[in-house]
């Protein structure tokens, strides 16, 4: 890569398969959406260079109109990556288009399943297009349960024994009630926007932890039942992985979260 961030896409030549399905995700100008999500997600970029590479990244979207134009190997972790390097909105955008390529064409057009390529719904007697139960493109599930509702878990603490929670709060969508159940029982994560303030419930089985990554600015934003995090007895100031953040016993607690984008 280079020292402004730009990373340059391969160039395989032709498709060995013929026809090219989606065109708008090839290379323009030598770099591709699919290069820098997978860069910026698998760490391979400098800390330096992150957020140039990320500022690339979400130009190549505008590029494109404001759509996506991954494939199979960078839509799953798009998202993600956009979350991870401050583009939350961009994110929440994506996920939300209607516009072809994009989940809200697929749903819009009668897609019941996820779709092998985005415009299934104009290849149905193509035998190329051979599958609308495919996995890639519906790792966006994976997205809304792990950020959008912030449900995650910790590679040194798996299975939910310790609850990650890093949930993306967004207008557009107002609200989000999301369960999943655990090894240890349910978690819950149900938030909403009003304004610039999310109200946020979060629930933490028995025998299990919730961590919340944030750092002391950042703590600032939130209030447990009117109190700042800092101040609060309910949760504990810790450490994971490196990261400093809070630690909150089993149970549920009521969260307050200003300056919402």
């Amino acid at each position: 890569m280079k020292s402004d961030g730009f990373i340059p896409g391969a160039d395989n030549g032709p498709s060995p398969f013929g026809k090219i399905n989606n065109p708008d995700a090839k290379a323009r100008g030598g770099d591709t959406q699919t290069g820098y999500v997978l860069a910026l997600n698998m760490h391979l970029v400098p800390d330096a260079l992150r957020s140039a590479a990320a500022a690339k990244l979400v130009a190549k979207i505008e590029a494109n109109h404001g759509s996506l134009g991954t494939g199979f190997l960078g839509t799953p972790y798009l998202l993600a990556t956009l979350v991870d390097t401050g583009h939350g909105d961009l994110a929440y955008k994506l996920m939300l288009n209607t516009d072809y390529p994009s989940w809200g064409y697929l749903v819009g057009h009668g897609a019941t399943t996820m779709w092998e390529r985005w415009n299934g719904d104009q290849m149905r007697g193509d035998p190329s297009m051979n599958s609308y139960n495919h996995y890639a493109y519906g790792a966006v599930a994976d997205w809304i349960y792990r950020y959008a509702a912030g449900i995650d878990a910790t590679p040194l603490d798996p299975g939910f024994h310790t609850v990650y929670l890093h949930p993306v709060f967004d207008r557009k969508i107002g609200s989000l009630d999301l369960r999943f159940r655990s090894p240890y029982g349910e978690i819950h994560s149900d938030w909403t926007v009003e304004s610039d303030k999310a109200h946020w419930t979060v629930t933490i089985p028995p025998n299990a932890v919730g961590w919340l990554g944030v750092s002391d600015t950042e703590a600032l934003r939130y209030r447990i039942d009117g109190t700042l995090l800092a101040n609060s007895k309910l949760a504990k100031q810790s450490s994971n992985a490196g990261q400093m953040g809070y630690e909150l016993p089993a149970g549920k607690y009521s969260f307050e979260v200003t300056d919402v984008k």
